[in-house]
């Protein structure tokens, strides 16, 4: 590919909602630690906040954090896929873009759940990387992720582009330096998105395809 071109999506709320899934498995743990359900708005804006100590939020130092981190992860692998759904036109968008450029997922999901999740939708050939965050121990909005990846392939920065939808994700974009594109039928919000995508441009894939060769061409 002449010229190689990027693009670096984020995963839960972008690719995907598994929304649900993650709302039941901390939940799981909290029922075991004695502690009242949250709700799935409460966890999501929790999970996409900076800043903030997630486990105390979660499990209130109840038991050491390994314990609680072993039952959520028990819980999540065995159940992740059943309350998980694509987004609507995701797919098709994949399907064409991936004639144009390279695709990778920079997440701070474990890339075990990755897999699992990513082949279930019958999505995981499309991305020539996928990073979890336990493959580096670099969670965004730290930019490693971005730029292994973007090193690794040997790509110039003004060929990259991340989408997603947090505050991490554009963080974590504008501290590799690169553009950032925002979609807001996920999970968080964004500052000062280079473009920012609705449901509705999902119905017309060439549009976004030309909207995001504008910015990295």
């Amino acid at each position: 590919m002449q010229n190689k071109k990027i693009i670096i999506f984020d995963m839960d709320g972008t690719l995907l909602d598994s929304s649900a899934s993650i709302t039941k498995s901390i939940n799981h743990v909290r029922e075991t630690l004695g502690l009242p359900s949250y709700s799935i708005e409460k966890i999501v804006n929790l999970i996409n906040e900076p800043d903030v100590n997630l486990p105390q939020l979660f499990y209130e130092n109840k038991k050491p954090y390994k314990e609680c981190k072993s039952i959520f992860e028990k819980h999540y692998y065995e159940n992740c896929i059943i309350d998980m759904n694509i987004y609507d036109g995701i797919k098709d968008l994949l399907e064409y873009l991936k004639e144009k450029y390279l695709l990778c997922i920079v997440t701070n999901a474990y890339s075990l759940y990755c897999e699992k999740m990513l082949k279930h939708l019958d999505i995981y050939q499309y991305f020539t990387i996928i990073s979890g965050v336990d493959d580096v121990n670099r969670a965004k909005p730290d930019p490693f992720m971005i730029n292994n990846i973007i090193k690794k392939l040997n790509i110039q920065k003004k060929h990259a582009v991340m989408i997603g939808d947090s505050i991490k994700d554009e963080q974590a974009a504008q501290n590799a330096k690169i553009k950032y594109i925002y979609v807001d039928w996920g999970f968080g919000e964004c500052i000062n998105p280079d473009i920012k995508f609705s449901k509705d441009d999902l119905l017309d894939i060439k549009k976004i395809e030309k909207s995001i060769s504008n910015l990295i061409d």
